[in-house]
């Protein structure tokens, strides 16, 4: 995604590897609920497939693994909290910020080599970019070269009026009213910047509007996702002495993706009222708890014609 926006012009190449670092616990945070599920799958199949007669006198249920990993749920519930709460939300922040920024001006730079014909009813703007500065900056209002603005540096900065790009030891060039003014700092303002500030979790308990609960349970569908999952693959995994371990892991692997992706796709919800808001982001979780309890019934096992585990 990053390399093809880099080769139009939309992110600067020095760019890349900044935003790769910035939005990997986003992309972690995604990746992590998947590999539980399919780590469970593929270990406990076997498990439960080749060792039914040890397990059964043994008396291991599934209800007493779920017991016996009971550190185990907690900790992937803390670990994937950590990255959906806390991490995941700072570093997009920063990684969005940093596109905004960069995709707001300097996607519009050119470089100034050769002849360069000018859009009309724009700024042409031509200069090199180097990390955070701007180089050798020259603005060419439309297609008259009758007044420009030239920088030898510049960076963009934020203020309380907004975000402007900050030019120093330039000159401002008018042909037309037949004046050249020097300046040692001028601003000029970027309209179309704009980024979301990241907010902590506990901003967002201490003020529960709409917004904000959507956003608290945005954060904390994925980790509820992960404890549940957790407890549906070890139950559903059992039933790989009768459906075989091939043929459950299949169904296991492809019921939890349905799963996860009814849950991410409660984060485009539009709903206003606390109520919808709730019944989008926990119907699925609800659902899925209660078909894993109903496939540890004798009598769904008994439906199945499968007297096991």
């Amino acid at each position: 995604m990053f390399l093809s926006q880099a080769e139009v012009g939309k992110i600067s190449a020095e760019n890349i590897l900044f935003a790769l670092v910035l939005f990997s616990p986003g992309l972690i945070n995604l990746v992590f609920p998947v590999s539980v599920f399919l780590a469970l799958g593929f270990v406990l199949t076997p498990i439960f497939k080749n060792h039914e007669t040890v397990l059964t006198a043994g008396s291991m249920t599934t209800g007493r693994v779920l017991s016996s990993q009971r550190y185990v749920i907690l900790g992937i519930f803390s670990f994937s909290l950590l990255l959906s709460a806390f991490l995941s939300p700072y570093f997009n922040s920063k990684g969005e910020d940093l596109l905004d920024k960069d995709n707001s001006f300097a996607s519009k730079i050119l470089a100034p080599s050769g002849l360069v014909s000018l859009k009309a009813d724009t700024f042409n703007v031509f200069g090199y970019k180097d990390n955070d500065v701007y180089r050798d900056l020259i603005f060419i209002n439309s297609q008259s070269i009758e007044t420009f603005i030239y920088g030898t540096t510049g960076v963009i900065k934020d203020s309380p009026s907004g975000v402007s790009l900050v030019l120093d030891d330039g000159f401002l060039f008018d042909n037309e009213r037949n004046f050249i003014s020097k300046f040692n700092i001028a601003e000029i303002p970027i309209d179309d910047y704009s980024s979301d500030e990241y907010t902590s979790i506990v901003t967002l308990f201490s003020d529960l509007n709409s917004d904000n609960i959507k956003e608290i349970f945005k954060r904390f569908t994925l980790p509820i996702f992960c404890v549940i999952s957790f407890i549906f693959s070890v139950i559903f995994s059992s039933y790989s002495s009768f459906f075989g371990r091939e043929k459950t892991y299949f169904f296991l692997a492809i019921f939890n993706i349905l799963y996860l992706l009814s849950a991410v796709s409660s984060f485009d919800v539009t709903e206003s009222t606390v109520e919808a808001l709730i019944f989008n982001f926990y119907w699925m979780h609800l659902m899925v708890l209660i078909i894993a309890f109903v496939l540890t019934s004798k009598k769904v096992k008994k439906g199945f014609g499968y007297e096991g585990i």
